[in-house]
């Protein structure tokens, strides 16, 4: 336990600066039916509520676009307002979305098998309501779709543009809560994911993407904000590299405790003294665990400071980097796959020790 504490802690600072930068990356739409995301999270949460809010920045013309689809008119949302759906049930808004073309704005919708009401703001205004059928739930284990509609890859349908801090809630927002959602896209407003279930820009991220959808800056972090956000990763990188040796260490400790206490078993087989095979080959088996979990944090403090050589400098050799390099060099730092493997590697030495 102590080492996967240990561990977690040396994570936080670099993660947190991560996390923070990587929050604002919006995506890109590019407007070619090929181009989407799907996902299948788990819904039974937001079956009797649920709002999702987030910002759009419409770039295209597509006779359709859709924002996002669930079950295909389960949930429907047009960047237009053309045919925005609840159940089956559509409604024509073009006249209440009439951001210009390039501009962002914000959209939200909510709704509770309580109230009843499917409620819809853009830039923090209600612009619709409507009735929903009484005792009417959200559908499970269906599929959600940026981008397109239903399965995706449809003709006419795709949008064009970039989408950004796309959140769902298994509450149901107020309109104050919206309204100061909607007042900073910049300001993430995290209070709103506190004890709710919520389906986060995060994991949204993370998901596997078809076609070209790709990162793109939303300008929120001014380029000094960047490389300040930057150098405390790089802080905390380094910090966690210095005690992560010390951790190798004990676990070296460990590992020549081990092999001692084996090589006394291996020496009380031969001699024939009371030791039985299950002993012998647990005794063996322990040391094989503990040597291959110090050679996987050896090979990951290595890559470790291998990133962080590698992004100490911009391409020019100044130090310099624009905000896209900042953010995909702290992605790197700190990213999944290596964040992964850390925590494997905790539980599994938890487990053994």
């Amino acid at each position: 336990m102590f080492v996967w504490l240990t561990l977690l802690a040396l994570l936080v600072p670099s993660l947190q600066s991560d996390t923070t930068l990587r929050r604002y990356t919006a995506l890109n739409f590019p407007g070619d039916s090929e181009s989407f995301i799907t996902l299948l999270p788990d819904t039974a949460p937001f079956t009797e509520v649920f709002s999702f809010c987030g910002w759009v920045r419409k770039l295209g013309s597509a006779g359709w676009p859709i924002l996002l689809s669930y079950g295909g008119n389960e949930i429907r949302v047009q960047d237009e307002g053309g045919h925005n759906c609840i159940f089956g049930s559509c409604l024509r808004l073009t006249n209440k979305f009439t951001v210009p073309r390039g501009t962002w704005y914000h959209y939200c919708s909510s709704w509770s098998s309580e109230s009843g009401e499917f409620r819809e703001y853009v830039d923090g205004e209600l612009v619709a309501s409507r009735a929903t059928a009484p005792g009417r739930q959200l559908q499970t284990g269906l599929q959600f779709t940026l981008g397109n509609w239903g399965e995706g890859g449809l003709q006419g349908l795709e949008f064009e543009g970039h989408l950004f801090d796309i959140n769902f809630f298994a509450k149901e927002l107020s309109r104050s809560e919206v309204e100061k959602m909607a007042g900073d896209m910049c300001a993430l407003n995290e209070e709103f994911d506190e004890g709710v279930h919520s389906l986060s820009w995060e994991d949204i991220l993370d998901q596997p993407r078809n076609g070209t959808v790709t990162e793109t800056d939303t300008g929120c972090l001014e380029r000094g904000e960047v490389r300040s956000r930057l150098e405390e990763a790089r802080s905390g990188v380094r910090q966690s590299e210095k005690e992560l040796e010390q951790v190798a260490s004990r676990l070296n400790l460990i590992v020549s405790r081990l092999k001692t206490e084996t090589e006394q078993t291996l020496d009380w087989a031969e001699k024939g003294e009371n030791q039985t095979t299950a002993e012998l080959v647990e005794s063996t088996a322990s040391l094989g665990r503990n040597i291959r979990e110090l050679n996987r944090v050896t090979t990951l403090l290595e890559r470790t400071a291998g990133i962080l050589e590698e992004g100490g400098t911009g391409q020019d050799g100044s130090g310099e980097s624009d905000t896209r390099d900042a953010t995909k060099f702290c992605e790197k730092l700190v990213g999944m796959t290596i964040t992964k493997q850390f925590i494997e590697l905790m539980k599994s030495m938890d487990g053994g020790n």
